[in-house]
């Protein structure tokens, strides 16, 4: 069994995945909000339309969609929380031809960090 073969019953028939989180996709992008999300919240909705293409293309059961999903909205939770913490905000895009939104910097990443990563931050905290 190839690869291709065990994903198809999982994640469904790509291409029928690919129609129905493209749908979605268009649906986000009229919202009246989308030119002002920064690319991180952006991308944290396609990547969400995109798991939930899974689920209806392919094993609604499969708990591995339901956790990205969780996850990808954790992280904008997370870089979101930092942003408020340091008192830099997201920063916005007035209109789609504006540059990407920086990256934020690596004290307010919201990536998940390993057990050596938590372990040095607690003892920089410390002292």
């Amino acid at each position: 069994m190839t690869i291709l073969d065990e994903r198809q019953k999982t994640h469904g028939d790509y291409y029928r995945v690919a129609a129905t989180a493209q749908e979605l996709k268009d649906v986000l992008r009229r919202g009246k909000n989308w030119k002002t999300l920064d690319d991180t919240e952006r991308e944290t909705l396609e990547m969400i339309a995109t798991k939930i293409g899974r689920i209806l293309a392919g094993n609604p059961h499969e708990i591995d969609h339901w956790r990205d999903i969780a996850g990808y909205a954790q992280l904008i939770e997370r870089w979101l929380t930092s942003c408020t913490a340091s008192g830099d905000g997201p920063t916005p895009r007035p209109a789609a031809s504006s540059p990407a939104t920086p990256v934020p910097s690596p004290a307010a990443s919201v990536w998940p960090l390993t057990p050596e990563e938590e372990e040095e931050r607690a003892a920089q905290r410390r002292g």
